[in-house]
């Protein structure tokens, strides 16, 4: 498939707006003269990109989101605007309806940007894009991003933490032993 829209589930997440599609295959049938999807198409030939798609390729600009109703790790994604220098993508982390993280970030149409996100404990992720300078000649009106690579992770339980924790109580209880041991004159 050259295009579609990012089906929930996909990955384990509901996608909202986010669509994928074959960057090359773009390329050589809407934009000749290149464009941030395949710029910012970092491995394979697909990339993600925020809007869906009309008869003449992508469509919008806005907001867009990935959730989960468990909580998960926004790590990083190559991000790069579609059509825009120096588009502005706001990044906000929600858990629940609690908003814990909201980042500016600039992108460019040439080459993707590996942002490093960092976002712990969410349960949904949103992207807005806006402003920039319009480079053309295609997408003007559309502040589209092209995201690869995106990596996400479950939270672990905190059972885990609690049996690591119990894994390194003798080392350390050896350790203390081993140190009063060796203050000794």
């Amino acid at each position: 498939t050259t295009y579609g829209a990012v089906p929930n589930g996909y990955a384990g997440f509901n996608w909202t707006d986010f669509t994928y599609m074959d960057s090359a295959w773009y390329t050589a049938n809407y934009a000749p003269a290149g464009s941030g999807y395949l710029n910012g198409t970092v491995s394979g030939n697909n990339v993600a990109f925020t809007g869906p798609w009309g008869q003449s390729g992508p469509t919008s600009s806005g907001t867009f989101s990935i959730s989960s109703p468990t909580a998960f790790i926004l790590t990083s994604a190559y991000v790069t605007a579609a059509w825009y220098d120096d588009l502005n993508v706001e990044v906000i982390g929600y858990n629940g309806s609690t908003k814990v993280y909201d980042n500016n970030y600039t992108v460019n149409e040439t080459a993707p940007s590996l942002i490093t996100f960092n976002y712990n404990n969410i349960t949904s992720v949103k992207f807005t894009s806006s402003g920039g300078t319009w480079v053309g000649p295609y997408g003007d009106g559309y502040h589209a991003l092209a995201l690869d690579n995106i990596t996400v992770s479950a939270v672990p339980e905190p059972s885990t933490y609690v049996a690591g924790a119990m894994l390194l109580l003798p080392f350390g209880a050896s350790a203390l032993r081993n140190l009063r041991k060796s203050r000794k004159v």
